[in-house]
């Protein structure tokens, strides 16, 4: 799961005590767990399924998906009152289909918001700009204005939304200075099963690194390959674990080639939640050259499985982890600096130093404090609800 499913399920176990009724729409429902009577979950998969999973295909996927939602989930709605609708991620596919049912339902609309692609808070956005940082994070020319024009249309309908939940302060003020009523913005974070990590197998170091995520440019995958082949020059026995999949896995695995270290880089694929937290822990370091984060889930992961993180400077990482003595931020694009970082912190070993403070950080994140925040925020719109009718 990526880190808005994975959050959303970690909310659906808090409100699993409480009493709620959900009824989940989701195209993939094996992710969401049917222990609890009060949820019921509908599968709802794309049309068609593709073979190829590069950026056009996906979009492709998504717009079909999009088509089938608008049909069927108005008959929910319309079958059973419901109090709020719910976008648990801000997705375009999300935003469009949980709005609908929030004219059809006249339910107030909730929308969780992860991130938004744009690293600025002084500032409100322009298209020129925000293509500008799409072309900049190697996106191509249609790539680029397709995520452009995205990020406007998501703006769109979280200007209407009747409440936004943030995962950090960042993203707030990004909401609020593009146009959200800043009363629409709340603040609400995420967690860390810092139990479910501790009781994992601990393992030998068998790779220095590791990178966990969606296997896209924009979480500087390919920044990632560049800094390794330095690393491979100075140790030629270093090993890179690549966890995840995404639209450029193939580019990327042709680019460890052509850079003649692809035997020094390892692809795990997709793995179950105590599978990855087995692989962190057998790993140095956690590498996490993203260019774009709400909050950094996988990081605050990585560092509940003792590991010391380097990462790109980006706003909501400074925010969330930048007070942590075992995460190094390095500025944006700087791949002789990043390098440099891994290559200084591996040569040192001093990880049992690393391993004690990032796993004493990572306790301050609590799935039950973000479940319960979600929960009054939604309390709040349906009580408005009630005052209405």
């Amino acid at each position: 799961m990526g880190g808005a499913e994975k959050r959303f399920v970690e909310v659906l176990k808090v409100w699993s005590t409480e009493k709620v009724n959900v009824t989940i729409v989701d195209s993939n429902p094996s992710l969401m767990f049917e222990s609890h009577t009060n949820f019921m979950v509908v599968g709802m998969p794309s049309p068609l399924i593709f073979s190829g999973r590069n950026l056009t295909s996906i979009y492709f996927d998504w717009a079909l998906w999009v088509i089938k939602a608008c049909f069927r989930c108005p008959l929910l709605v319309r079958r059973k009152r419901y109090d709020v609708i719910l976008a648990p991620n801000n997705t375009l596919p999300n935003m469009i289909v949980s709005y609908i049912l929030h004219v059809v339902a006249g339910a107030p609309l909730c929308v969780v918001v992860h991130h938004m692609d744009f690293p600025f808070v002084d500032r409100p956005a322009n298209f020129a700009l925000v293509y500008k940082i799409y072309r900049k994070a190697s996106f191509g020319v249609f790539a680029a204005s397709a995520k452009a024009l995205a990020f406007f249309m998501i703006l769109i309908f979280l200007r209407r939304s009747n409440a936004c939940i943030a995962v950090s302060k960042y993203t707030a003020k990004l909401l609020q200075k593009n146009g959200v009523l800043p009363g629409r913005v709340h603040i609400s974070g995420n967690g860390v099963d810092t139990d479910l990590i501790a009781r994992s197998e601990a393992s030998e170091k068998l790779y220095d690194a590791i990178f966990v995520g969606r296997v896209s440019r924009d979480k500087g995958v390919f920044d990632l390959v560049r800094m390794w082949d330095q690393i491979v020059q100075d140790n030629s026995e270093s090993k890179l674990l690549i966890v995840g999949t995404g639209p450029d896995l193939e580019e990327l695995k042709e680019l460890a080639e052509k850079s003649g270290i692809s035997s020094r880089m390892v692809f795990a694929g997709n793995c179950k939640d105590s599978e990855l937290y087995n692989l962190m822990k057998s790993s140095k370091i956690f590498l996490f050259p993203s260019r774009f984060e709400g909050w950094g889930l996988a990081v605050g992961e990585a560092l509940a499985c003792g590991l010391p993180v380097v990462s790109y400077d980006i706003p909501a990482l400074r925010e969330i982890f930048g007070e942590c003595k075992s995460v190094f931020l390095v500025p944006i694009g700087d791949i002789k600096k990043f390098t440099e970082t891994a290559a200084k912190i591996l040569e040192n070993g001093n990880l049992a130093a690393f391993e004690k403070m990032s796993k004493e950080y990572a306790k301050r994140f609590n799935w039950e404090e973000v479940g319960s925040k979600d929960l009054e925020i939604i309390n709040e719109l349906a009580q408005q609800r009630v005052s209405k009718d």
